[in-house]
């Protein structure tokens, strides 16, 4: 039937054709699958990337605040021992 229209083309060849054809497309499947795949992974590695770097920042910031404290601390039990050292010097009055 084909032959008759002038595709010039036989019944064998365009079944071979069809196969070529629908192998390309199962193979432009496969491929927008992986794709698909492997943004979600992406996706996901993204999400885990994103949870580590704010776990980071709050250990970061939790161990500011512990040096902050840490430091304030010592200047307290510094400027204490100051003002003992002071009081401790001062001339006694005769009681």
């Amino acid at each position: 039937m084909l032959e008759e229209k002038g595709c010039g083309m036989g019944s064998q060849e365009f079944h071979d054709l069809a196969n070529e054809t629908q192998a390309a497309i199962w193979k432009g499947v496969a491929a927008v699958t992986r794709a698909r795949i492997d943004i979600a992974q992406t996706r996901l590695l993204r999400e885990e990337t994103r949870e580590l770097r704010l776990q980071a920042q709050d250990a970061r910031a939790r161990a500011d605040a512990h040096a902050v404290r840490a430091a304030y601390s010592a200047e307290r039990a510094h400027l204490a021992a100051e003002w003992v050292a002071r009081v401790a010097a001062r001339p006694r009055l005769p009681a």
